[in-house]
Formats: structure tokens, sequence, C-alpha cells
């Protein structure tokens, strides 16, 4: 996404990601930087006495103990959901952004029962996390969300068969990451073809910023965030009954998905609360290179509801029970899924 003209959503990545590079910090120029940018924009900002913050770091003996005070303070600013990313950082997960943007494209596992009995009647879309490459140009990123949600579309429209009565999109596992090539490649099940309301929103201080899927992109505020020709498919049977599968690793934009089927009619959501990171990061270029992810928003479905907290499932799942059997038989009992 680019920055300015929306929001990119990422929940914090692995401790582990970050422990290669423990002792990398921003630069005096860039740590000023942080601080004013967190002050000014941060969702808790009031949570944090920015005069000792910035006494405390400028009293800081080694990189190490910069390094805590300046992670210190953007978790209290962000609820747990910002991060500073070194330039290093950058260039190690660039693999892993590759990986995910491969695996939202990829096929589906289906079970036996998935393709026989009254499931086969069914579809199934499975929508895992989706990273930037930010070592890449930002044209080249544009285009491989829309190579992404492409694909996403491709998978529905192979289902989409005419003898589907109602599909499930499990978000289970989806951790974050770009929300955008998401919520294109999931468009033709969000609802309203024409696009005239929008499916979510981002919360300010002082305003709402709604998202859209019409006319094959998705927009933010009026204007279009990512779009294609290829983006353009509707379902055989629009307005199809959607379950929508979530728990304790869908994070971020994956809950920011979620919130895109709920107040939806002909939708219902199955599984465990998620991660509690339904807040909107936007990417901040710094001086020396790095990053950083400020949390500057709420999330909220199409109806203006969001708090930036745990999403609940309208059917709460067990844990160790699997949502999809709860899932499947309220699709099937729904009016557009009774046999004659």
């Amino acid at each position: 996404m680019i920055a300015g003209r929306g929001w990119l959503l990422m929940v914090a990545l692995a401790a582990a990601s970050g422990a290669a590079h423990a002792q990398d910090v921003p630069s005096a120029e860039a740590q000023a930087r942080i601080l004013d940018l967190l002050q000014q924009q941060s969702l808790y900002r009031d949570r944090v006495d920015w005069s000792k913050a910035r006494a405390e770091l400028a009293a800081a003996r080694d990189p190490a103990q910069t390094r805590r005070l300046l992670d210190d303070v953007i978790q209290r600013s962000s609820g747990g959901h910002g991060r500073w990313i070194s330039a290093n950082q950058q260039r190690t997960q660039s693999q892993r952004a590759q990986a995910t943007q491969t695996a939202m494209g990829a096929a589906t596992p289906q079970t036996d029962d998935a393709r026989s009995g009254p499931t086969a009647r069914l579809g199934w879309i499975k929508v895992g996390a989706y990273m930037d490459d930010r070592t890449q140009s930002q044209d080249m990123q544009k285009q491989a969300r829309k190579q992404a949600a492409v694909a996403l579309q491709a998978r529905i429209q192979a289902q989409d068969d005419g003898n589907r009565c109602g599909w499930v999109v499990d978000l289970r596992g989806n951790s974050g990451g770009n929300m955008w090539p998401m919520l294109l490649g999931m468009g033709p099940l969000l609802g309203d073809a024409k696009g005239a309301d929008p499916v979510g929103m981002f919360l300010l201080a002082d305003k709402r910023q709604p998202w859209a899927y019409r006319e094959g992109a998705v927009w933010l505020d009026g204007k279009a965030v990512v779009g294609s020709r290829n983006t353009q498919y509707a379902l055989r049977h629009p307005g199809a009954p959607v379950a929508v599968l979530f728990g304790p690793r869908t994070a971020s934009s994956g809950e920011a998905s979620v919130l895109a089927f709920r107040g939806r009619a002909a939708s219902r959501s199955f599984g465990q609360p998620s991660a509690g990171y339904s807040t909107a990061n936007t990417p901040q270029r710094l001086p020396d290179g790095s990053l950083l992810l400020l949390t500057g928003s709420v999330i909220a479905d199409r109806n203006g509801v969001g708090d930036g907290n745990r999403l609940q499932p309208d059917v709460i799942v067990a844990e160790g029970q699997d949502a999809t059997t709860a899932a499947q038989a309220w699709l099937l009992a729904q009016p557009a899924c009774k046999l004659p």
C-alpha cells in the first residue's frame, strides 16, 4: 500500500524475527522522528509521558537500553501492534513476504467430505497472511498485490460452478500483513456487487474512512487502493450465505477481513476469539531507511462497530473442536441451501 493513501495492517512479527538484529537501533534523527510521530498520531498516545520518554532515551547508556526504551514506547502507544523495523530486518523478511504472496494464491487442500456428499455444495476459500516485500519497488509491490488478489478470485471462480449454495471463508491462520489484496480477492463474497455501501472502515479521532469493494477494485475514502480488470468476478448466486472461520491466530489484517463480513446479510462467524490486534498501522519511512509501523486507527465493520480488541465469533466452538462442522451445518440449513 502507498503511504498516505491508506492503511497497512500488520501484526508484530515473531520475536525470533527481531532477535537476529537485537542491537539494531534507529539513528538519532530517526529516534527523534519516531517520538514525534508517535506523540502526534499514535492511537494510544495518552498512555505515554512523552517528556519522560525523551529524557530516558537521552540518558540511555548503550544501544540495548535505547532499543528497550523505544520498543516500550512503541508498544504502549500502539496497544502492542506497532513496531520499528530496521533496514536489516526488512531484507531478512523479504523471503518470508514472498512466501505469503505465493501461498495466498495456492490451491486450498480439500478433504474427501468436501468433494462428495452435502458439503460438496459448499465453496471453501482459505485466506492466509499477505506481506509486502519492502525490498521491491513500489510498482513491483503493487503488481504483487494484484496478482495475489487475481489468484484468490480465480479460486472462487473455479469452484463457482452453479452448484455452490454457500461458502466457507477460513481466516484461522491469517496473522495479518496487507489487507487490500485479501479484500480484493474476497470481493465476490463480500455482498453487494454494486459496492454502494462500505464493507468496513477505519475510525480515527476526528473522522471515519470507509472502504468498499466495487468495479474490480477496493476503495478507501472514495479512492481506488488496488484493483485489476481481472478481479471483477461476480458469483452465480450473489448474496449466497457465508460462514467465516477465525480464532486466536487471526490477527490484524486477518481481523479486518473478519470485520468485512460482519454485518453482511446471510453471514455468520464460527471459532474462537481473535488475537486482538484489530487496529490499523501505516508504514512511516524514517531518515535512516528503517520503518515505523504506526498504529493510528481502529478497524470497524460496515456499521462502524469496532473497538480495537479481540473479535468474538457469533458461534464459539470449544478449543480442540473443529469449527468447520458447525459452519457447514449452519450453511446447509440456510434457505439458499435447502433442497426442494
